[in-house]
């Protein structure tokens, strides 16, 4: 069963959420790439949020516009029972889309945004806080590539990643991290491993579509 999004069920969907954790050891920066601006392929549909935010995805994918605040909660309530020392009060799910199919959304786009903690200023410090979260914390994490570039003239931190949980099995993500004033803001796409090679090149389109408007 694919891990997708039900809006009659605890959501099932990992979401890598912005934790900071005091006492990390830094890792390796991620590899600088210079690309020119990429554009939005033809057949995708753009999304703004006046003042906020725009994020372009596949014109066949759907706004979880209805259901978003529900999978939010669900999923902070799932994370909570698996680590209740997670921070996530000042953390918001902006955005939820995806392929919308009978049992949800599949494959999932989503923006969260957080608050930067106190001693993690750089975009570096940021995401090797996040991974290193992640490496003590999910089943099966792998890191495949760490990326530094730039989308929309800001600086981004591009991680390919996996994880293999023992009830979802074999997932991989594209993320895209960056840093305006207080906030973090991070984009995420994701697909069971099998058909990542189908979605490769339009999860990267959208998280380099991504623009901060405000």
């Amino acid at each position: 069963m694919k891990r997708v999004v039900t809006v009659c069920a605890p959501a099932i969907i990992v979401l890598s959420v912005i934790v900071f954790m005091v006492g990390c050891q830094p890792q390796p920066t991620p590899t600088p790439e210079q690309v020119p601006e990429p554009q939005i392929p033809a057949n995708f549909t753009t999304y703004t949020e006046e003042g906020l935010f725009s994020i372009s995805y596949p014109s066949d994918w759907q706004p979880a516009t209805l259901e978003m605040e529900e999978i939010w909660e669900e999923t902070k309530a799932k994370m909570k029972a698996e680590d209740p020392a997670v921070t996530l009060e000042q953390t918001a799910m902006l955005f939820f889309a995806g392929k919308k199919t009978s049992e949800g959304y599949y494959p999932f786009l989503n923006i969260l945004t957080d608050v930067r903690s106190f001693g993690y200023w750089t975009l570096d410090e940021i995401s090797e806080a996040n991974r290193q979260y992640e490496r003590e914390a999910t089943k099966g994490y792998k890191e495949l590539s760490v990326i530094k570039t730039t989308v929309d003239g800001r600086d981004v931190i591009i991680l390919d990643s996996e994880d293999n949980e023992p009830d979802y099995g074999r997932w991989r993500y594209i993320q895209m991290y960056t840093v305006k004033g207080d906030f973090v803001w991070l984009v995420t796409c994701g697909c069971e491993y099998q058909d990542f090679s189908d979605y490769e090149e339009t999860f990267h389109s959208i998280a380099r579509s991504h623009k901060i408007l405000n």
